[in-house]
């Protein structure tokens, strides 16, 4: 055999450090400082320890750094020599339990860590999450990654050997691996346990007491569930097992590599590094002399191999991987971890839209406007955001304190999110040019953060002063046009006004609330209204007309221009879309079933008992009724059973009362009804879901994901296919819809994250709400850990409120523009209101982000990771190329910041236009480095093509 036909087995030393899991994150960081207080003494004292790989990211530096200051110049030096490898992510995600812009914040955070410690390492190791997305391809080319190697979801039906090619939708390919068998810790079971301590059966995780190392654990009364571990674990080495155990490691792999080159990897999670490996690399080489090269390599260099070598005719997979496990796949799924605490999922759902649909462009486009760009601060949410994304994290598949920290870290990123879109929002409104309004004029400024043009019925909450004695109000826009309003209900109050260079004030006001349709808000920006004070009553007027509040529904139903709704006996809607004729029955039903499976898998009990609310009498009461929105409450005392019988073979006989309120709202211009469905949940051991009857005959489902709308199959494969049970349940983000070729029906929805499309009669489409089950974790191969007596967080107990629609729509989801329909139920239009000033330079309506095609979706508008420019990233979700012209803040350069004392002197007043032009535009990859210069016309816009699915990033710079 040749050298170059020999195997060559990169031996990497590796950990897989799941941050939180098992234990908190300052109990795991305990056991990180003692790693890389051990990594950094073997690479001081042991110059043949070649590399270590860090897992791929780069948090636990950060972790490690923050109780370790003094040891950054040792790691800097390290992470320059290329001995510690670290990212290129910062924390390793699951994919689809977070947003798209978030996984590229992740990358580009974890590029940045890196790149300040001293080196990025570009590689697409990905021993993460529960399946693969579709445009990952993409994403990891984005950032000039070539390659991705993981091993849940991809199975010997696409990939018959362990290297295939891996395409996503817009085009976009690399190589792919999924590592062979025992993909991420072969040669630590095989060779290092047997080696290291004597393990005659490398895969038996069973300890016994009379095997030493002096096993300890706490024993008082209040500490003693706290897991055992070893005070004196024995340093060994076992030299005579070394020879068969490289064999064994060599041909267990035989067949499975379609290069030579082969992943060793030395790692387990949690596992720590160890001087001995060098000694033990040693000797495998000797033992597999002739037979195979055996060294001490990164994963890089692996990587590099791979990529050079792959055959243009591997077998080609594009899109999502899902697939299930087949013998001789190197993982099962387990990908039911996306109903794990919905909680906690529709929680980082509206922390990211917070955050990156609200606070970061408007900081952005304040600072078009001449504001400071809080760059420090939406770094700090980004942050304590992208922590909570840990695949363990996000997977909600833990003990119960990760998620009593992370809805702390959630909290954080939402408080700082916040402080930034109010500030932003007040130096825009506070930079309009007002000097036509007097000061007992109100203005309302309201924001529309999607970058489509829209008309919406939208609730205001307005304080109009008191000493301006109205006893009522009108409101209009600039021209004067009055805008009609709902009134929904006033009070008389004290607000409390911030001076930031004097004490807090107080102002006596009066608070009313009403709906009112905002005509024409423009695409990514503001519309100014005012309100007008009226001192007397006049005849019908809407405080007088709207004092009460409840009136009984002749038939509980309601309609705008393009939907019928009845609200019938058992909670259930019946729909009729106006324009076709077609109707709905039966929709929105809640059906619940057992559950006592684990995070990552559903498991009912043997004698299942499956109950629906269509049976129910529902106590129905329209609670507001205008031209504007009509909205009912649906009371459904529902009963379940309490849990799980004893032998878990049926659910319990007893019941408990689950309480469910559903807000049903029809608003003027929306062509959905929206759903508010509140659950006051008492049941365990349960799955829950509700349903919507389609009627809609397809064969197919589609599914809004990261920057994708994945098509899939309705009708599940057969069982007997795969070595792991179905999983009827499904991944989305936003939306889910089936069509027929003509219509369809879709299902907005605000952070859930699973559906379950139902090949049955009725074509039904199920949100699942809650899955409840015991909290038992995989920790060994002996049996799954229990911590239900100590944890119950998975049982999701309490109140939990979901927000959904029903939208009928005509066509495809591309014609249809289902993704931006989506993407308005989802984005509330923000206002504020304000006292008029004389010194504003802005128009009373904006728009600073002008899109020609409406389709296009806005991922990010922010400031380029070198301050130097402004970043626009756009993404095409259609099947189809979209064109236009696009412009940034008119196409103008934004002005100087003052500082803060320039600030104060001006009356807080911002700079005044440059009357400059963007002086380059290009656009550059993900990781924001330069890949094409586009053409500037006079207005300083640009115009582009982008392809399907494709993901486009602009840089605009002054």
């Amino acid at each position: 055999m040749s050298d170059q036909q020999k195997p060559q087995c990169h031996w990497i030393s590796n950990t897989h450090w799941d941050r939180e899991w098992r234990y908190s994150m300052q109990r795991t960081r305990h056991m990180l400082v003692y790693m890389l207080d051990m990594l950094l003494d073997i690479l001081e004292k042991e110059p043949e320890f070649h590399s270590f790989h860090m897992d791929s990211q780069t948090i636990p530096l950060q972790d490690y750094l923050e109780i370790r200051p003094e040891r950054r110049k040792q790691v800097v030096k390290y992470v320059t020599e290329g001995r510690l490898n670290i990212g290129p992510w910062f924390v390793l995600p699951d994919e689809f339990c977070v947003g798209g812009e978030s996984l590229v914040r992740n990358l580009l955070l974890g590029h940045r860590q890196a790149k300040e410690l001293g080196a990025v390492t570009k590689t697409g190791y990905s021993p993460f999450g529960w399946g693969q997305l579709s445009q990952m391809p993409q994403l990891y080319k984005g950032f000039g990654i070539p390659f991705a190697s993981f091993y849940r979801g991809v199975n010997t039906e696409v990939a018959p050997n362990s290297e295939f090619r891996w395409q996503s939708p817009d085009g976009t390919e690399i190589v792919g691996s999924r590592l062979a068998c025992r993909p991420r810790y072969n040669v630590w079971y095989v060779v290092q346990r047997p080696t290291f301590f004597g393990r005659e059966d490398e895969n038996n995780r069973e300890a016994f007491w009379s095997k030493g190392n002096g096993p300890f654990r706490l024993a008082d009364g209040e500490y003693n569930e706290i897991d055992m571990r070893y005070a004196r674990p024995e340093f060994n080495y076992h030299e005579e097992n070394v020879p068969a155990r490289a064999l064994q490691a060599l041909e267990e792999q035989d067949g499975e590599w379609t290069t030579e080159h082969r992943f060793w990897s030395a790692g387990h999670d949690s596992s720590c590094p160890d001087i001995r490996e060098v000694q033990m690399i040693k000797d495998c080489k000797k033992a597999l002399e002739g037979k195979a090269d055996v060294f001490h390599g990164n994963f890089a260099d692996f990587q590099k191999g791979v990529v050079e070598k792959a055959a243009a005719d591997l077998p080609l997979t594009v899109g999502e991987m899902r697939y299930f496990y087949t013998d001789g796949s190197s993982s099962v799924l387990y990908g039911w971890i996306t109903s794990a605490r919905m909680d906690i999922k529709k929680m980082n759902y509206c922390t990211e839209r917070l955050l990156g649909n609200y606070a970061e462009p408007m900081a952005a486009f304040a600072s078009m406007a001449g504001a400071g760009y809080p760059r420090g601060f939406l770094d700090q949410a980004w942050n304590q955001l992208l922590q909570n994304h840990g695949h363990d994290s996000i997977g909600c598949c833990s003990r119960d304190v990760v998620p009593q920290d992370m809805i702390f870290r959630y909290r954080q990123a939402n408080e700082i999110s916040i402080c930034v879109m109010e500030q932003a929002l007040a130096d825009i409104a506070g930079s309009i040019d007002m000097s036509d309004r007097g000061k007992e004029d109100v203005a309302v400024v309201a924001w529309n953060a999607i970058p489509q043009k829209r008309t919406e019925v939208t609730e205001l909450v307005v304080d109009i002063p008191k000493e301006m004695n109205a006893f009522d109000f009108r409101l209009a826009d600039d021209e004067g046009n009055e805008l009609p309003y709902q009134l929904v209900d006033c009070d008389d109050r004290y607000t409390v006004v911030q001076n930031p260079n004097d004490a807090a004030d107080m102002m006596a006001m009066q608070r009313y609330r009403f709906f009112t349709e905002l005509p024409d808000l423009p695409g990514a920006g503001y519309k100014t209204f005012f309100v007008k004070p009226r001192p007397k009553w006049t005849p019908n007027s809407p405080k007088e007309r709207t004092l009460v509040r409840t009136i009984a529904g002749k038939n509980n139903g309601m309609e705008n221009e393009f939907l019928s709704v009845v609200i019938e006996a058992n909670g259930t809607l019946s729909v009729a879309d106006k324009a076709t004729g077609r109707n709905w029955k039966d929709l929105g039903y809640f059906r619940d079933c057992s559950e006592i499976g684990n995070p990552w898998e559903h498991v009912s009990v043997k004698y299942d008992e499956v109950v629906t609310t269509l049976g129910e009498n529902a106590r129905v009461s329209r609670i507001l009724s205008g031209e504007l929105v009509t909205t009912y409450r649906v009371e459904l005392e529902w009963e379940l059973p309490r849990g799980r019988s004893a032998d878990e073979k049926t659910r319990s006989a007893d019941r408990v009362p689950c309480k469910i309120i559903n807000m049903v709202s029809l608003r003027k211009g929306q062509p959905w009804v929206e759903i508010e469905t509140t659950i006051e949940n008492k049941a365990e051991d349960h799955y829950l879901q509700v349903s919507f009857p389609t009627n809609v005959d397809t064969k197919d489902s589609f599914a809004s994901t990261p920057f994708d709308v994945v098509k899939r199959d309705v009708k599940l494969p057969e069982p007997g296919r795969y070595d792991e049970d179905i999983q009827t349940e499904n991944p989305m983000d936003r939306f889910v819809a089936v069509e027929d070729g003509t219509s369809g029906v879709a299902l907005l929805n605000e952070g859930l994250k699973a559906y379950e499309a139902h090949n049955d009669e009725d074509q039904t489409l199920s949100l699942t709400m809650l899955r409840c089950f015991p909290l038992r974790i995989c920790i060994t191969n002996l049996e799954l850990t229990n911590y239900s007596n100590q944890d119950n967080g998975s049982q999701c107990l309490g109140t939990h409120t979901f927000k959904y629609a029903f939208m009928p729509y005509e066509g495809s989801v591309d014609s249809a523009q289902v993704w931006q329909q989506a993407e308005r139920f989802n984005h509330t239009v923000r206002a504020a209101q304000i006292g008029p000033s004389t010194d504003g330079k802005l128009p009373k309506a904006k728009s600073f982000l002008e899109l020609e095609n409406a389709s296009l979706h806005v991922s990010a508008v922010k400031q380029s990771e070198n301050s130097e420019g402004w970043i626009v990233r756009l993404f095409n979700p259609t099947e189809g190329t979209l064109g236009g012209k696009v412009s940034l803040n008119g196409g103008m350069v934004p002005p100087r910041v003052y500082s803060p004392v320039e600030r104060q002197a001006a009356n807080f007043a911002l700079p005044a236009d440059t009357g400059k032009t963007w002086s380059k535009a290009r656009l550059v990859d993900l990781e924001e480095l330069e890949t094409e210069v586009l053409a500037l016309d006079a207005d300083g816009a640009v115009t582009l093509d982008v392809t399907k699915k494709k993901i486009v990033t602009i840089e605009f710079l002054p």
